[in-house]
């Protein structure tokens, strides 16, 4: 499966390494559905030799894998393997669903905790949760560096589920980095934004389990000119 983009950060010294979008998840508040990204088709997409040469002529210290469920792409493992053993670069997969284990030379992995409850999370996304927590659970065990995240929806997915949630991580390791984000509203969805102060209270529920929490509230505006607004997720087309 070709890639479709190369980004480049240079403050950070960060390459960001696309595959095209495709998810096995069907996320009913997937937040592409505000701006579904427009998928690269015939000579725009790139070979796995392509993006090699790519990294060898970019300043860089840190690869991420983005777009979709990056673990879906075959070719992952090939330019992970080149990236962290010929090239010497941290390899991060910058935001998975966690219903696949990385290849070889991952570093580290950001998951999407959507929910424990596995018949809330078979609602919102589709599927079963087991293999989400069974291979958190591995790849905390292997050594990957594991952060994880989750959606706070009011009356959805709750105080309590984030609760049950951050439980879970805990019983692996309180010092898991976990990041709260306020649901923001797409189409054909039935739930409510949360207030900043309901966020807020769903991370000092969070707190009571583990030692590193953040939380953001955004606006569907803020969502949609994030990279204008925030330096991390600013970063030029090299390919």
């Amino acid at each position: 499966m070709p890639f479709s983009m190369v980004t480049y950060s240079r403050r950070f010294k960060r390459a960001n390494i696309y595959s095209d979008g495709r998810c096995n998840f069907r996320c009913r508040g997937c937040s592409y559905n505000l701006n579904p990204p427009t998928k690269a088709s015939g000579p725009a997409l790139l070979t796995v030799e392509r993006v090699k040469e790519v990294l060898t002529e970019l300043d860089v210290e840190r690869v991420h894998f983005l777009g979709g469920e990056p673990t879906l792409n075959p070719d992952l493992a090939e330019v992970a393997r080149f990236a962290h053993k010929e090239l010497g670069l941290f390899t991060k997969i910058g935001h998975s669903n966690g219903s696949n284990m990385p290849p070889d030379h991952i570093d580290a992995v950001s998951v999407s905790i959507k929910a424990f409850d596995d018949a809330l999370h078979r609602e919102y996304t589709g599927v079963s949760n087991a293999p989400v927590l069974a291979n958190f659970k591995t790849m905390y065990q292997r050594g990957i560096q594991v952060d994880a995240s989750s959606v706070f929806i009011p009356e959805f997915i709750d105080l309590g589920e984030i609760e049950r949630i951050v439980r879970f991580i805990a019983s692996l390791d309180p010092e898991i980095p976990y990041h709260i984000t306020g649901y923001v509203p797409v189409p054909g969805a039935p739930w409510r934004a949360p207030t900043r102060e309901e966020v807020e209270e769903a991370a000092d529920v969070a707190r009571r389990y583990l030692a590193h929490v953040t939380f953001s509230a955004l606006t569907q505006d803020d969502l949609l000119h994030l990279r204008e607004r925030d330096v991390r997720y600013q970063s030029v087309r090299v390919a």
